[in-house]
């Protein structure tokens, strides 16, 4: 069995899919492609195919990536031109390369970094938005509220320690404001370099919601965009595409 994990971005197109709609995008271009891809066993098989950290609805992507089993050897190239034609547009193979590591993506995303657009109806000065959030980072301790969803599909909320996922915050004013959002009285970009996967992840709009709760900013609207994914191997943050991360 041969391994391949590709790099590929996620424009506005289609930033309001779920990342169900994507892996069924994928299933669709691999069969339009006649690719070599390894399908389960069992009554209903399923190609192969591996997703690293989901990507919430709303948000758009440069960094993304997947890992997929092969029947038999492909040219990375190859493989990547013959599913960007059968992609929608707004989905783009970037990078692809040979894997031979048992640990697939989604097991090993520790990090990401996001760029984040905010927007308030509030005429906050940059001065004092970097104040207030250079006073929320000097907390030992923040926490807020985060959904979750019971057994019974009911909605309830629970308490949780965000400080400790936050690896790095740089606070940026927004030289020119996309189209849309000229109405609002205050807008900055965020880059922030959180903890994420599955053994820790802070989403984004819990930030957010610190922002708003902890810091006194108002944030009415906002636009995310993930900046890079990162995994662990030997104690350093590494491209997932980085050859350390595929041997």
């Amino acid at each position: 069995m041969n391994s391949l994990r590709i790099g590929f971005t996620r424009g506005e197109g289609v930033k309001f899919i779920s990342h169900l709609d994507l892996m069924k995008a994928f299933e669709r271009a691999i069969r339009r492609s006649n690719l070599p891809i390894a399908y389960s066993q069992g009554f209903n098989p399923h190609p192969q195919m591996v997703f690293g950290l989901p990507l919430a609805v709303g948000m758009t992507s440069e960094c993304e990536c997947a890992d997929f089993e092969l029947t038999e050897e492909i040219a990375p190239g190859q493989f990547m031109e013959r599913l960007n034609k059968s992609l929608p547009e707004a989905i783009r193979i970037t990078a692809a390369a040979h894997k031979s590591s048992k640990k697939n993506i989604m097991a090993s995303i520790a990090g990401a970094d996001y760029v984040l657009e905010i927007f308030s109806d509030e005429d906050i000065s940059f001065h004092t938005a970097k104040q207030r959030v250079g006073s929320l980072l000097n907390r030992e301790s923040i926490k807020v509220l985060k959904e979750a969803k019971g057994k019974d599909r009911s909605t309830a909320f629970r308490e949780v320690e965000i400080r400790p996922l936050i690896l790095n915050i740089e606070l940026e004013p927004i030289e020119c404001r996309p189209e849309g959002y000229e109405i609002f009285q205050s807008a900055f970009v965020i880059k922030a370099g959180f903890k994420a996967g599955s053994e820790a992840n802070l989403r984004p709009e819990l930030f957010i919601n610190a922002l708003c709760e902890q810091a006194n900013i108002s944030v009415v609207a906002s636009r995310i965009h993930r900046k890079a994914l990162y995994v662990c191997v030997g104690g350093r943050m590494i491209d997932p595409m980085d050859e350390a991360a595929l041997i």
